[in-house]
């Protein structure tokens, strides 16, 4: 009788305390990135924060565990994920295994996404008060991120986000694709719940702080994120019959600024010098093809596969393509690129690193592999990381056709769930609210389809886990005036 009063008591204090938790997982965040990068700076190597993300990750897991009315869910996700790691296991076990430590160390950043997805939900339905936690901790966080790139700008120890040419600022951050993400997921839901103030200057602020930080990153997608929120919102405030002019030209203005500043913006810059070093390299590609035979290219597919090869392996054997031949040979590489003479699918580093892992795949031809993946080891060569730049291409050759579908299938259970609430009653549920993670679910989702930047990386992933948690917040927990609304 003690221990279970005394277990009730540890549940209501959490229960209880649950909003300051939420806020604590939060901050730490950028907090955890920001530490990488100086520890990084400082060749430190990343083991601290590798095992603080783990404290992190483990503790609310245990804690949503903690405050679940409906632990079985934990089993089955628990069951899920032992099954997909057994299986992954050994099909490495079958080719042998290089790494095992670093492999399930890999396997454990995949999982976390949907685990603190989980626990969101578990945090959200046991304290009413966790989803305005959730918004003031992605402000916080934003005010944190946006602090941290100004004093990195003021101290000049900010990092490139295209380091080769030393383009865009990133600010103390490492990795440029995960950060555009954390940005690009922030941007309009802060636009909206900055807009729903009813103060122009907190809309207008934010909109400076956000866009700036997206158009010095100088992604391609960073610049898509500020059109999404912009044409977003007007869609959002048609559908609520609620247009706001005013709200909406301030957001205008700061897009057309960065739209006016193109040519002098980083993306620009860095796509000016990618586009150059492409000409010159192709004009070089074709003086050696012509030393090789080949003088009339406007008739290529009139050449026999000997002929294309004899023309084309001098390119081949000399680009980065080099290290892919001496790993599968030129015949193998040639089909895979489909005997092509253009150096930007030649050189295009997410196309080759595509080729070197299928070409892996075919080469282990097993049937475990294509159904667990292969070891993440596997993918390094020459000195060379050939772990594709794609997230969704990602999870199938780590984890195969069975870690893909889950993982696509549990992002489809929350389109389900959107899709269920709008069509029960479409204005009650399309609020503005609503719209802003619908926005920042749309941009992960075409950020993880483009990038290896959301499924796979701890700090934007988490960002994904929120978004989603609140889609289940807003479909099934959320009471809204009217109606008990949905449950499951």
């Amino acid at each position: 009788m003690n221990r279970m009063l005394s277990n009730n008591s540890i549940y209501n204090w959490i229960s209880a305390h649950l909003h300051v938790i939420v806020l604590l997982i939060f901050v730490i965040q950028p907090l955890m990135d920001i530490l990488s990068f100086f520890m990084d700076k400082l060749s430190m190597g990343n083991t601290l924060t590798l095992l603080l993300r783990l404290a992190v990750l483990a503790i609310t897991a245990l804690l949503g565990f903690a405050v679940s009315k409906n632990k079985k869910i934990y089993y089955i996700f628990a069951g899920i994920c032992l099954v997909l790691l057994i299986g992954h296991v050994l099909a490495c076990l079958q080719q042998e295994y290089l790494d095992p430590v670093g492999d399930i160390s890999n396997y454990i950043r995949v999982i976390q996404m949907p685990l603190f997805a989980i626990c969101f939900i578990s945090f959200m339905k046991a304290n009413e008060r966790t989803y305005d936690a959730v918004i003031q901790g992605l402000i916080i966080n934003f005010v944190i991120i946006t602090v941290s790139i100004i004093l990195s700008v003021l101290t000049g120890t900010y990092g490139h986000t295209y380091v080769d040419n030393e383009i865009g600022v990133l600010g103390w951050f490492n990795t440029s694709n995960a950060q555009s993400a954390v940005m690009s997921l922030l941007t309009p839901i802060l636009a909206v719940f900055a807009y729903r103030k009813n103060n122009y200057w907190i809309l207008l602020l934010t909109i400076i702080a956000a866009f700036s930080q997206l158009y010095f990153l100088g992604t391609r997608l960073a610049f898509m994120a500020m059109a999404v929120t912009l044409f977003g919102l007007l869609i959002v405030m048609l559908i609520n019959k609620s247009v706001d002019f005013k709200a909406l030209a301030i957001i205008a203005v700061c897009f057309g600024i960065c739209c006016a500043t193109i040519k002098v913006s980083p993306m620009y810059r860095n796509q000016t010098v990618y586009s150059n070093s492409m000409n010159d390299k192709q004009g070089d590609a074709n003086v050696m093809m012509s030393m090789q035979g080949s003088t009339d290219r406007d008739d290529w597919d009139s050449y026999t596969k000997a002929e294309k090869k004899e023309i084309l392996s001098v390119i081949y054997e000399f680009y980065n393509t080099k290290y892919l031949c001496r790993r599968y040979g030129i015949d193998n590489v040639l089909e895979a690129y489909d005997y092509t003479y253009s150096i930007q699918e030649i050189t295009a580093t997410r196309h080759q690193k595509i080729i070197y892992c299928k070409l892996l795949m075919e080469e282990q031809d097993s049937v475990l592999s294509k159904l667990f993946g292969m070891e993440l080891s596997r993918m390094i060569y020459a000195g060379n990381n050939y772990d594709v730049e794609n997230d969704f291409h990602g999870i199938y050759f780590l984890y195969g056709w069975t870690g893909l579908l889950l993982i696509i299938g549990f992002i489809l259970y929350f389109v389900y769930l959107i899709v269920k609430a709008l069509i029960k009653d479409f204005r009650k549920y399309f609020t503005f609210e609503a719209g802003a993670f619908g926005m920042a679910f749309c941009l992960a989702l075409i950020y993880a389809y483009s990038t290896a930047g959301v499924l796979r990386r701890p700090n934007s992933s988490f960002y994904l886990s929120i978004v989603l948690a609140v889609i289940y917040y807003l479909t099934v927990i959320k009471k809204y005036d009217d109606t008990k609304g949905l449950s499951i």
